[in-house]
């Protein structure tokens, strides 16, 4: 355990700690920090901090105003509190034990004045364990911290009945075995394997969240096998099963598009955007991906001459970094990257010095041309002229777009 680390979060609640014990009231400090004490991380503090008490929300309300910056109620219903307490964002959240019924996307959640049946309602008893705040003392019904240390992923509940209430901690099964490095204990398979079909209730934002979480772990290929083996994929991801060498993208920088768009690049373009629309990845996010797969395509594709690299540049823009290494985890693709880096030495500096020799503006006023979807397409051949020979002066953008009004005024008299 990081003791001095612990030292800080205890004096940090100090506040309060005071603000409901003098009410009369427990509180202690839950969730995955105090998983990441135990297990000795070290960028712990930056987080925001979860607790869990016996008063009522009206009565965190309450407690919490001498102390609290802001106060924010749009997690009430589900019995959580949100504050800003000196700095950092907290949650407060009343004992409760929550389930899902029938083919409800909603937890019914029900409030509890005991602290261990809403530590048996948590997804995996490495996340079961809490801190009272008024003693320092770990609080753990289920053996939480054994699990941690003996690296074993166990539920405190029949798997049946945890997987049942909340058939997102399915999926949370993935991203803790390969945050951790866990075994599974036994039943947690044969239970995903029987309840699978339950997470279709689950939102699609939700599981979109929890798969991100998963990509960016520093490996997330033990989860992705736990997904294949159980055939849980199928209910969200059914594309997965077709990608190969997934195992490798432990490789890339840990950001889920980038992981993703090497996850699925050998999927059809169509496919590709339904699934991640169905997921609910944002419109920005798709194209991201889209740009990536196709950037990291280019460098994979035709010889990498002088034009090519060009157009694999202005094409990449930012995603030029993160093209190279999804490209680099494909077959045969050592001599492509290898050439990348050599014309990047001879031509990055001219790519970065380049602007378009005329505005679109400055067309307009050349060419006596009306505002509209042909400027575009004139600082496109502007474009495509550049990729194609390099940088050009003035007089020869403009002796070619002379030329090139000629043969457009040809082509209608004809």
């Amino acid at each position: 355990m990081n003791i001095e680390q612990y030292n800080k979060l205890l004096n940090f609640t100090s506040p309060l700690k005071e603000c409901f014990t003098s009410s009369g009231k427990e509180i202690y400090l839950v969730g995955g920090i105090v998983r990441d004490i135990h297990a000795g991380l070290n960028d712990i503090f930056d987080r925001d901090l979860d607790f869990t008490t016996d008063a009522t929300p009206d009565e965190i309300k309450t407690i919490i105003q001498p102390i609290a910056e802001n106060v924010w109620l749009s997690g009430q219903q589900f019995g959580t509190i949100g504050a800003r307490v000196n700095g950092k964002t907290i949650e407060i959240t009343t004992h409760r034990s929550e389930s899902y019924v029938s083919e409800s996307r909603k937890p019914v959640v029900t409030f509890s004045t005991d602290l261990q049946e809403d530590l048996s309602r948590r997804d995996f008893t490495i996340n079961s364990m809490a801190v009272n705040l008024e003693s320092g003392k770990l609080i753990d019904p289920y053996n939480g911290l054994r699990d941690l240390q003996l690296k074993i992923l166990r539920t405190p509940l029949d798997p049946h009945i945890s997987f049942s209430e909340d058939p997102l901690r399915m999926m949370r099964a993935a991203r803790f075995i390969s945050r951790f490095n866990l075994t599974l204990d036994k039943g947690i398979k044969e239970s995903v394997n029987e309840l699978k079909e339950r997470l279709r209730i689950v939102s699609n934002e939700r599981i979109r969240d929890e798969l991100n979480k998963l990509l960016i772990t520093p490996d997330p290929n033990p989860g992705f096998k736990f997904l294949l083996k159980t055939k849980l994929f199928e209910t969200f991801l059914p594309e997965l099963k077709s990608c190969k060498r997934q195992h490798r993208i432990r490789y890339l920088r840990h950001d889920h598009c980038v992981r993703l768009a090497a996850l699925l690049i050998n999927i059809a373009s169509e496919t590709r955007k339904a699934r991640l629309k169905d997921l609910k990845y944002s419109n920005r996010e798709v194209d991201t991906i889209d740009n990536l797969v196709s950037a990291s395509q280019m460098i994979l594709g035709q010889p990498m001459d002088n034009a090519h690299y060009r157009k694999w540049y202005i094409h990449a823009g930012e995603n030029r970094q993160g093209s190279i290494e999804i490209a680099s985890m494909q077959r045969g693709a050592r001599r492509k990257i290898a050439a990348i880096h050599r014309k990047a030495r001879h031509l990055d500096q001219e790519l970065e010095d380049y602007t378009p020799p005329f505005t679109g503006s400055e067309i307009i006023s050349i060419l006596s041309m009306p505002q509209g979807p042909e400027v575009g397409e004139v600082l496109q051949l502007l474009e495509n002229m550049f990729i194609e020979s390099g940088p050009v002066s003035n007089q020869e953008a403009l002796d070619f777009l002379v030329e090139w009004e000629k043969g457009k005024d040809n082509s209608k008299r004809k």
